[in-house]
């Protein structure tokens, strides 16, 4: 029978000499850490009454707010500004109007438009979300970075007919946005 010793000894050295190797701490110099945050950016259900001056009777073809988000400085921190790679806007849509719905998400600087996402049409009576989708590449669009504002506007399409403003039928929109984060160590 073999001593504990000797099995033990035999083990620490198997041990040893099977987990050495070289490193190469070089690598570090190419890793560059990367995150993502997704933030809910805007929320919001339209009911065919908004479309509607105060006394009921005659029919907007559009609503607009830029009030939705205001003091949106959310990429003014130097911690972000200098990372941000790509931005990407994720919607859901909704709508159970009687009538075609044109979407269109500006972003705003001091009020000047600075990057429009393309239109969003969504077909009347479609009850079941229909999901958006864009991004946005820093690199070529860095304007992007002074955004103070957002504006929605929602605009109806066959105005030809007008809607009936006791309809309880509503329009719904929620987005998030997801910021794409890589940093030089």
């Amino acid at each position: 029978m073999k001593s504990p010793k000797k099995i033990s000894f035999f083990i620490s050295l198997f041990l040893i000499v099977s987990c050495s190797g070289s490193l190469d701490f070089n690598q570090l110099e190419d890793y560059v850490p990367k995150s993502k945050y997704t933030t809910p950016l805007i929320y919001f259900t339209a009911f065919p009454a908004q479309f509607f001056d105060s006394t009921r009777t005659i029919q907007q073809n559009s609503i607009s707010d830029s009030a939705i988000i205001s003091d949106f400085d959310d990429f003014q921190g130097n911690l972000i500004r200098g990372r941000i790679v790509k931005i990407v806007l994720n919607a859901e849509l909704r709508n159970a109007f009687d009538r075609d719905v044109i979407v269109q998400i500006e972003f705003l600087d001091e009020n000047a438009v600075i990057y429009s996402f393309r239109p969003i049409i969504v077909a009347n009576n479609h009850r079941k979300f229909l999901p958006f989708e864009e991004e946005i590449i820093i690199a070529s669009n860095s304007n992007v970075l002074n955004t103070t504002q957002i504006r929605v506007t929602v605009t109806l399409e066959n105005i030809g007919i007008q809607m009936n403003p006791n309809d309880i039928s509503e329009f719904e929109f929620k987005s998030v946005i997801t910021l794409f984060l890589e940093s030089n160590l």
